[in-house]
């Protein structure tokens, strides 16, 4: 648009300044326009290329000094391309060619013409489902170079400047058509392109066609058009390592031993009028493997610790139970009476063991008599005289009798305290006494 503003303009105009400036820029923008055209090409149909800076500003680059060049040359005033002068025959403004124009006007034929051909013509042999973009484009530019050539050979040189409307109504038909151009394809394929995942699109030959930044970063620096999907891994460095499960998920695993990567790839068939395709969603699971791996290892050190634990704890109840055997010794006199010496203080805890150890073990040895020693004892508080009284209880229903020796005057005097409980239980001065009382019983 740009440039058909200007050269209408330039060639409406009556001002010989004018003209002059606007001839340099209109000469400059089209060098530039047909930059851009190459740019947009590669954008549309090479998009794994026009991601690579490189390359892009490589292609752009010969534009850009084209039209420097020309600027300088133009309104430098140096008419190595050509420079506009007043005809004194008939005062009008006419353009004379300089040295520098042939080779400057086949640089604009192969770079404006032959590139952008040829470019659209190799996408239309390789990619068979973009060929109907590429056929249309292709018609736009040649419709494009034969009307500026004939209407400049005729005269019209006015008109050429509006020779780039083919060539804008045949992206408006691609446009349309096929919806190269519009904001929601734009957006799928920003969206893809920033994908953490890579993706790629693979022809019939499993040639890559298509490949999102996070492909190219896993197989940067290969021809990805020369080759497949698997020699592009294989020169990255990767070997398949699938398994049994991988294949029955329906994926393939790649590893590259330099670096520990792993890759997990995922295909997916596309069948169309075009000749179908295939699209392959790469997924670096390194860091999952990793953590899974620690986790595992995670699990079994606790399992084994856990093991340790459990012995342990089963070593320390043995423990405990020797050391409860221990404080509360139940000796045997006879087959029918033992002797169960209380030594230091029974607290809530040793209460409670000393009836869970001496009602099973009357059961268990038939006992008739227990004779509760409490000489050893060095406190008497009311949870004792408590569980005493529920021992001789469950003893009585056991059809066993409890008696009690070694009562030393604090504890008699703490005994009186506690109530009536007493009343029954006989108890001996000594453990000598309440022995020789009791065998003395048992024999008669």
């Amino acid at each position: 648009m740009l440039l058909t503003c200007a050269g209408a303009v330039r060639f409406s105009s009556r001002n010989l300044d004018e003209i002059w400036l606007l001839s340099g820029l209109l000469t400059s923008l089209q060098a530039v326009i047909f930059g851009f055209l190459i740019w947009l090409i590669m954008l549309l149909f090479m998009p794994h290329r026009y991601q690579q800076p490189w390359l892009r500003w490589a292609v752009f680059t010969p534009y850009l000094l084209m039209a420097v060049g020309l600027v300088i040359d133009w309104y430098g005033r140096f008419g190595f391309v050509g420079r506009d002068v007043v005809r004194e025959t008939s005062g009008l403004l006419g353009f004379v060619r300089g040295p520098a124009f042939v080779p400057a006007f086949t640089l604009y034929i192969i770079g404006c013409i032959v590139i952008p051909l040829i470019m659209l013509i190799t996408i239309a042999i390789r990619q068979p489902a973009m060929r109907g973009p590429a056929v249309w484009l292709i018609i736009g530019t040649i419709l494009t170079f034969l009307m500026g050539y004939i209407f400049r050979e005729i005269g019209l040189v006015s008109v050429t400047y509006v020779s780039l409307l083919p060539l804008h109504l045949s992206f408006g038909w691609v446009t349309l058509r096929y919806g190269v151009f519009r904001p929601s394809q734009v957006a799928l394929q920003a969206a893809v392109e920033h994908l953490p995942d890579g993706m790629l699109v693979l022809d019939t030959q499993r040639q890559i066609r298509y490949a999102n930044r996070a492909a190219q970063r896993i197989i940067a620096g290969n021809d990805r058009n020369e080759q497949s999907f698997e020699q592009a891994l294989a020169q990255a460095g990767f070997i398949e390592q699938t398994s049994t499960e991988d294949r029955e998920r329906q994926r393939r695993r790649f590893f590259r031993p330099t670096d520990q990567t792993i890759l997990l790839a995922t295909e997916v068939p596309i069948n169309d009028a075009q000749g179908g395709a295939s699209v392959v969603l790469i997924r670096n699971v390194t860091r999952a493997e990793q953590q899974q791996a620690e986790l595992i290892a995670s699990r079994a050190a606790l399992a084994e610790r856990t093991a340790e634990l459990e012995r342990s704890l089963a070593e320390l109840q043995q423990r405990d139970e020797l050391l409860r055997r221990l404080s509360l010794p139940i000796i045997p006199l006879s087959a029918t009476m033992v002797v169960v010496p209380l030594i230091g203080i029974f607290d809530a805890a040793r209460c409670q063991s000393l009836l869970q150890l001496i009602l099973p073990e009357i059961a268990e040895r038939n006992a008739k008599m227990v004779l509760v020693d409490l000489t050893g004892l060095t406190a008497f508080d009311q949870t004792l005289a408590h569980t005493l009284y529920q021992l001789r209880d469950g003893a009585h229903l056991m059809g066993t009798q409890i008696f009690l020796c070694g009562i030393r005057p604090d504890l008699a005097e703490v005994m009186i305290h506690a109530g009536g409980i007493w009343s029954g239980l006989r108890s001996f001065a000594t453990l000598q006494d309440g022995v020789k009382a009791l065998l003395t019983n048992t024999i008669l």
